[in-house]
């Protein structure tokens, strides 16, 4: 079990270059779906996980144990008060503010605009004969859907995306060292303008409310539901929502559609299958690999009593492939009765926003595998060169360059 400890140890302090190591996976699954590593309990099981998520003592937030929050900049703070950062009735009060605008009637109505975002942007790409499918499409569609659903401006994207990065390098820097004072100043001073351009955004929809979900926030806050600061930070997750998620669960995708042979005919005679293959690659894949949750009270998991006060590390990557719910795990599979897997959480804090990210990578995979009719789609990278990242909440490729020339016109023997 010592091993075990060491080399679970190592892989959360220094992910390997690779999407995921199942060989860790299956020792966790196997020996110790629960694992005590001292402050911290580390659970990799299905059910394990789905017990704990479940479990009316679960905190998102650490404070709720004593714990300080991590962050020291002033995006972190209004990171604080997003969503997923609250737990019970104050959790509840704000998911109901947004649950209207994603009800399937709502959703069915942005299917068209999302499907129409995701052509818009695959057709110069195609057109160029070669594009990076992370940094050309992985990163700017989260924010292109966002923005579609929520009436901005396609020219105000180009910001809106380097804001989203913003957050995301908020969550990710480490600030430690005799540089950190400078980068809190420096990303203090980027947010300040990303603020300033969502508060006149609420403030012109709260004069004139449309449809859309700013507009019913902004409402809100006018009759006394929401509060300044929580508006705030309503309206920066649902513009950048999705850049970490959707940007690693769309590589991996599209990293299948080209590593699958008959994947991509598949979705050409059969393009109501797309958003199954988008759905197991979300399984397999696990772009978040991990959350950690605070029990305010004790719980038993597979006959371990986690003691009030701990952390809890939430496997997903690992709960995703366990044989106890998924047959044969490591194989992808869209066929694979067994589709309920964590990839977008469980319980309370699953995500809302998990229908759209499927319109959209189904969109994208449909988009690619009509090209492939028509264009050589490949991509120079192997299981050996491909760079997986690093980061150990995000998994996903950090680049996946895709050639896509015309294929050759053959023309009949005799004819000119």
């Amino acid at each position: 079990m010592d091993s075990l400890r060491h080399e679970l140890t190592r892989f959360i302090q220094q992910p390997a270059a690779q999407q995921d190591p199942p060989a860790l996976y299956r020792r966790l699954l196997a020996e110790a779906p629960v694992l005590d590593l001292g402050r911290v309990h580390v659970v990799s099981g299905y059910e394990e996980i789905v017990t704990v998520l479940m479990h009316p003592g679960t905190a998102v937030d650490p404070t709720a144990v004593g714990l300080p929050r991590a962050g020291a900049t002033a995006l972190s703070r209004v990171v604080d008060r997003m969503l997923p950062m609250r737990d019970g009735a104050d959790h509840t009060r704000l998911k109901r503010l947004a649950t209207t605008a994603f009800s399937a009637r709502r959703l069915e109505q942005m299917r068209e605009r999302i499907e129409s975002t995701v052509e818009r942007m695959l057709e110069p790409l195609l057109a160029a004969g070669s594009f990076d499918v992370v940094a050309d499409l992985s990163v700017p569609l989260p924010v292109a859907v966002s923005c579609a659903i929520l009436d901005i401006p396609d020219t105000e994207q180009e910001r809106v995306t380097g804001w989203a990065r913003l957050v995301a390098r908020s969550l990710l820097d480490d600030f430690d060292g005799t540089e950190g004072a400078a980068r809190i100043a420096e990303l203090d001073a980027e947010f300040e303008e990303f603020r300033s351009y969502v508060e006149e955004l609420c403030a012109a929809r709260a004069a004139r409310p449309g449809d859309d979900l700013i507009s019913r926030l902004a409402v809100a806050r006018g009759e006394g539901r929401l509060d300044d600061r929580d508006l705030l930070a309503f309206v920066v997750m649902l513009l950048a929502n999705g850049l970490e998620t959707l940007t690693s669960g769309l590589s991996f995708a599209v990293w299948q559609l080209l590593h699958t042979p008959g994947l991509a005919e598949r979705l050409r005679e059969r393009p109501a299958d797309a958003a199954a293959v988008f759905d197991e690659a979300q399984r397999l894949g696990s772009p978040v690999r991990a959350s950690a949750r605070a029990l305010t009270r004790e719980v038993e998991v597979a006959g371990t009593v986690i003691p009030t006060g701990r952390v809890v590390l939430l496997l997903y990557a690992a709960a995703n492939r366990d044989p106890r719910r998924f047959a044969d795990p490591d194989r992808f599979d869209p066929d694979r009765a067994e589709l309920r897997h964590l990839a977008f959480g469980h319980g309370p804090h699953h995500c809302l926003g998990a229908p759209l990210s499927l319109m959209a990578g189904a969109a994208v995979l449909r988009g690619l595998a009509a090209a492939g009719e028509h264009r050589a789609l490949s991509t120079p990278l192997t299981t050996r060169t491909a760079p997986w990242s690093t980061q150990f909440v995000f998994g996903g490729l950090r680049e996946l360059p895709l050639h896509c020339p015309p294929r050759p016109v053959l023309t009949e023997v005799g004819q000119a």
